[in-house]
């Protein structure tokens, strides 16, 4: 695919210090997106001076974002007649054309450019793509060798060669795999960069590469319905189960329901695709098929009140999880404990994956604790098969703490996994660890797996596997890793129900940070355990509870705080360098956090983290760094304000 000049990069104007000024506010403005302001400043220069190239060349660009293509012609060829030797210009045009299908104009363009700089990846780039894409293979390849040469990392003159090289049946199996993971690599960068139309390109040279990944499919499929192809979106889809066998087929169709956000068809879809491909949950379905559905009423599902006593760890006191009462009925092995609130459009996928591995009631109990979802989330699990899950709802919402120390308490297994209704398991993941933890000591109180986080279009943004490989086994020291920060994900913890009883549950006052508090306790009286590979999935959102704390500054606080709880019950030969580490560690993490609330102009937020952080570690050593960061440019506008707290800080400790 064709490549761009950064439009932030306009060289300064020499002469008239008033136009000058006049430019470079006119690309504050376009880079901002405040367009209107930014033709303004483009015609105010070119009425000071009617024969500026640069203020054609902005307008042009504008016109061009604007969809305005003609008039983007019209003011680059003005801009050149008054700056003919501008590559920056001919470069622009060509990529116009291009865009266009002017292929012939677009390679003239490019020609025209590389006379003024020969030494241009970007523009051979650009060349070649364009003879590609008149089937003038040969030279296209000639001019991306020769981009390479000049820019050997350079990763969309890589792919576009092994797409011409495809295209005349000249890769290897090993090659067609190796240029459709780099062009998955390079879809999901114009993704974040808001570039649908070149996503769109990129995932279907993936599929020509490699037509036999779903996920590719599925990914391409919900880029084209975003921008509201909706028709090829689902062409594309069916082609995705195509691949699939009947069972896989029907939970796939549910997974694109979901994407649809049709969330009953996506209900009734899983539905269908587990009963062909789980026995057990087949065989459950169909004995409770004949029983009538009650209508729901919300009395009837509101949790059962629960005395928390505390536990007093360390110098601070927790809810205490009561014991499984005494019963003659066998506890399963598993409980997976999900709490919900609001969001439903992921939930369907959750539970599927859950109830894949579901291997009857003696093995598994399913529990979703509603914190008052308004409206209540009870038709998604009621879907899936009256009974298998047990379904309760707080009448208003609770903290977040509150609702997960409920849904322990309600638990009946021996191990505890709690699931958020987001996120979801990979195949595997029970039966992996049961047959790890079935025959472990008593010793151990959690274990753990690899992870993935992914975003919203499903595309991974972070994998953690700990640094462990294939390890299996219980982690030694853990307690000096997990007293230090937090490496682990919710989805990929479990815990053992003992441990809950015996150390309390989730601290109420401490949002934000009380899973990584509960875990170093955890950590202090019972060993971990490790099971190797990617076997849970976090959902990362834009519009997450993280992000909201990170943008009001109230995560540098929760994380000040568990510190202090921790190092009350920290091993006492091991506490006090944990404890620095973490300090250290947490300093450094509140300043990287700061700069998200400063982007939104949230200032007070981003002071507030950065006040966390002297509290956090107040150390000559944290201060210099302090005022090394805020020499970074994004940081002017607190710099001055950072800078007296600082002294206001100082000052009050010198007087203690």
């Amino acid at each position: 695919m064709a490549t761009t000049l950064n439009v932030d990069s306009l060289p300064e104007v020499v002469g008239v210090d008033n136009v000058t000024e006049i430019l470079q506010k006119a690309v504050q403005y376009y880079q901002a997106n405040r367009l209107t302001e930014a033709e303004k400043a483009y015609r105010q220069v070119l009425e000071i001076q009617p024969d500026h190239p640069e203020a054609f060349y902005g307008l042009g660009i504008l016109s061009q974002k604007m969809g305005n293509h003609q008039a983007a012609e019209q003011l680059l060829s003005k801009a050149l007649q008054f700056q003919p030797d501008s590559v920056k210009i001919w470069f622009t045009l060509g990529n116009l054309r291009q865009s266009q299908e002017q292929l012939s104009e677009a390679a003239n363009a490019y020609h025209q450019a590389l006379k003024l700089q020969p030494d241009s990846a970007p523009i051979y780039n650009n060349l070649g793509f364009t003879l590609q894409q008149q089937g003038l293979f040969d030279e296209a390849i000639n001019y991306y060798r020769k981009a390479l040469e000049l820019k050997r990392d350079f990763m969309e003159a890589e792919a576009n060669l092994g797409n011409a090289l495809h295209a005349q049946g000249k890769l290897s199996s090993e090659q067609k795999l190796y240029y459709a993971k780099l062009n998955n690599k390079l879809a999901i960068a114009r993704k974040k960069a808001g570039d649908l139309k070149t996503t769109v390109a990129y995932y279907r040279q993936a599929i020509s590469l490699q037509p036999d990944q779903t996920n590719t499919y599925l990914k391409l499929g919900m880029t084209l319905h975003e921008q509201g192809q909706v028709e090829e979106a689902e062409s594309v889809f069916y082609q995705a189960l195509e691949l699939k066998s009947d069972g896989e087929k029907a939970y796939l169709t549910g997974l694109i329901y979901q994407i649809q956000h049709q969330l009953d068809k996506a209900v009734s879809a899983y539905r269908k695709g587990l009963m062909l491909l789980n026995p057990h949950y087949a065989q459950a379905v169909s004995s409770s098929s004949s029983a009538q559905v009650s209508v729901f009423n919300l009395d009837e599902h509101i949790p059962p009140p629960i005395q928390f006593q505390e536990t007093i760890i360390g110098k601070y006191s927790f809810p205490t999880i009561p014991p499984v009462p005494n019963s003659e009925e066998a506890r399963p092995f598993w409980s997976v404990v999900i709490p919900v609130l609001n969001r439903p459009e992921y939930f369907p996928e959750c539970l599927a994956s859950v109830l894949a591995q579901w291997t009857g009631p003696e093995d598994m109990e399913i529990l979703v604790l509603d914190n008052g979802s308004n409206p209540p989330l009870f038709e998604i699990p009621h879907g899936f098969g009256k009974g298998m899950i047990r379904y309760y709802r707080f009448p208003k919402t609770v903290p977040l703490q509150q609702n997960w120390n409920t849904a322990v308490a309600l638990s009946r297994g021996q191990w505890i996994h709690l699931l958020h209704h987001d996120d979801y398991v990979l195949p595997g993941f029970y039966a992996r660890l049961k047959a790890s933890l079935e025959k472990c000591s008593e010793s151990i109180g959690a274990a753990f797996t690899g992870y993935e986080n992914i975003d919203e279009n499903r595309e991974v943004v972070f994998s953690q596997e700990h640094g462990l490989k294939e390890y299996r086994g219980v982690v030694k020291d853990w307690v000096k890793r997990i007293g230090v920060s937090c490496p682990l994900s919710p989805p990929s913890v479990v815990i053992r129900r003992l441990a809950y009883e015996k150390l309390g549950g989730y601290k109420l006052d401490l949002p934000y940070t009380c899973d990584w508090e509960f875990y170093k306790r955890v950590a202090v009286f019972y060993d971990w355990w490790y099971e190797p590979g990617i076997l849970a999935h976090y959902r990362q959102h834009s519009n997450s509870v993280t992000v909201a704390e990170t943008m009001d500054g109230s995560c540098g606080a929760a994380h000040r705080r568990a510190i202090e709880m921790s190092q009350s019950y920290l091993p006492v030969e091991s506490c006090a360098a944990i404890t620095a580490k973490s300090r250290t560690y947490h300093f450094e993490w509140c300043l990287s956090r700061a700069v998200i609330p400063l982007k939104f102009g949230n200032l007070e937020g981003a002071l507030q983290l950065i006040q966390e952080a002297l509290k956090i570690d107040d150390s000559p050593e944290s201060i210099r760094k302090l005022f090394v960061w805020l020499t970074a440019n994004e940081l002017a506008p607190i710099r001055q304000q950072i800078v007296s707290r600082c002294i206001m800080n100082f000052s009050n400790n010198c007087l203690k």
